[in-house]
């Protein structure tokens, strides 16, 4: 821990009008206050925590597999490819003609999967294709790469979508088209599902955003007519999942969810991360002297870091790592867990950074007033002195940032930069 003395005119967050007011006193008694007036000299103190952590650790999965709020449709390469998995479990079978009884549906015709696609940062393709297959079979762990990917055949394509990027507008509504000699089975035979996954088709590097079932408006949306007469209505059919059954409720989590089926990797020992696919979160403990939280005031605090540069898929677009108060008691000892239950952004911590993958150097978060709030009342700290570092852009982007962590070299690890005062006390000694 270094410390470093100057001496320079205090700045005080005092309301105008009441420093003018007090100046204005005449303060000649003994008992007066001189250091409501401008001018006093004050020693403002400077102190380097370091190490500044305890603790360290990468995290990943996030968001949670069917937490997604867009779903990333990419081919990359063999960089990157990511495909959408969204499950109809529901399926209407009956039918009541105007006038007539309840019958089992045996015409299927004019199927659609209509589907919401949202450009990202990265160049679409002249032309691209997004496929649908036939992927349902709950027969196995059908949320599972290994489980998924042998159903991506010719032998179970559904339907095909060719897009022009001439005119593919930011986003835009599109149906692909379903083999309806291949969805009557599927249709017609209880208790089977139908579920489909896209995949990204082209000579180029591409990647768009596929809309999430949570959008009622504009979320995935399977329709089909079941009778040639045409005052019959259409069916339409949202997403819904009946597995896995166990644990409970995780089933409706998984309407639709993204699968990995290739992601570079941004680890490296003695580092942590954030971002990538699956999304890295890094959890960070502060053990804070408490001298200096609760007997000096706060003027400014950095939290620094080294950043090791990643290289590879987009290296030199920039993303945006913010910082998020941890607010789980000691009680939530599952990281993940704690990881999920967190201040809202910019909550206690307003700043965040802005780097390359490809950067390297110092970084720096302002957590000013995060500081002043780790201070305890009757020994108790009201918020955890914990942190977690997640990207802006966690679960549509592969991009990921990487930082020397604790037990890196003395002049890689991360540190904390603090200048204050000791704590003034108003009124008589």
């Amino acid at each position: 821990m270094i410390r470093r003395l100057l001496r320079a005119p205090v700045v005080l967050v005092l309301p105008a009008a009441l420093l003018f007011g007090a100046c204005a006193e005449d303060l000649t008694t003994a008992d007066s206050c001189p250091v409501l007036c401008p001018g006093q000299q004050l020693d403002i103190l400077d102190v380097v925590i370091d190490p500044a952590i305890v603790f360290d650790s990468t995290l990943r999965a996030f968001p949670l597999q069917g937490y997604e709020e867009s779903l990333l449709l990419a081919s990359r390469g063999d960089t990157l490819d990511t495909r959408p998995i969204i499950r109809f479990d529901t399926l209407t079978r009956v039918f009541t003609p105007k006038s007539d009884t309840v019958r089992p549906v045996t015409y299927v015709d004019s199927a659609t999967l209509r589907i919401r696609l949202v450009k990202t940062k990265i160049k679409i393709p002249r032309t691209f294709f997004v496929d649908a297959y036939d992927v349902g079979d709950t027969t196995r762990v059908d949320s599972m790469p290994t489980n998924l990917l042998p159903f991506f055949v010719a032998g179970r394509l559904l339907g095909s979508l060719q897009v022009d990027s001439a005119t593919f507008i930011d986003s835009s509504i599109v149906k692909i088209v379903l083999d309806t000699a291949r969805l009557r089975p599927i249709i017609e035979t209880p208790g089977r599902v139908l579920r489909i996954g896209l995949r990204l088709r082209s000579t180029e590097s591409g990647a768009v955003l596929v809309t999430a079932s949570d959008d009622a408006t504009n979320g995935p949306v399977v329709r089909y007519r079941v009778s040639a007469d045409t005052a019959v209505a259409a069916i339409e059919v949202r997403p819904i999942s009946f597995t896995p059954r166990v644990p409970m409720n995780v089933n409706g989590d998984l309407s639709d969810y993204l699968l990995i089926a290739d992601a570079p990797n941004i680890q490296a020992a003695g580092r942590f991360t954030v971002g990538g696919l699956p999304g890295n979160r890094t959890y960070l403990r502060f053990n804070i002297p408490r001298w200096l939280t609760d007997s000096t005031a706060v003027l400014r605090a950095q939290l620094e870091f080294v950043q090791d540069p990643v290289y590879g898929l987009d290296e030199k677009d920039s993303i945006t790592v913010r910082a998020q108060v941890v607010l789980a008691g000691v009680a939530i000892t599952d990281l993940n867990r704690a990881a999920r239950l967190l201040a809202p952004a910019g909550f206690f911590v307003g700043d965040a950074i802005r780097v390359a993958p490809a950067d390297s150097g110092i970084v720096r978060i302002e957590i000013n007033t995060l500081l002043r709030n780790w201070r305890t009342t009757l020994g108790v700290q009201s918020i955890p002195s914990a942190l977690i570092l997640r990207s802006e852009v966690e679960g549509n982007s592969a991009q990921g940032v990487r930082f020397f962590g604790r037990n890196a070299a003395p002049g890689l690890r991360p540190r904390l930069r603090v200048s204050y005062v000791p704590n003034i006390r108003f009124g008589q000694p």
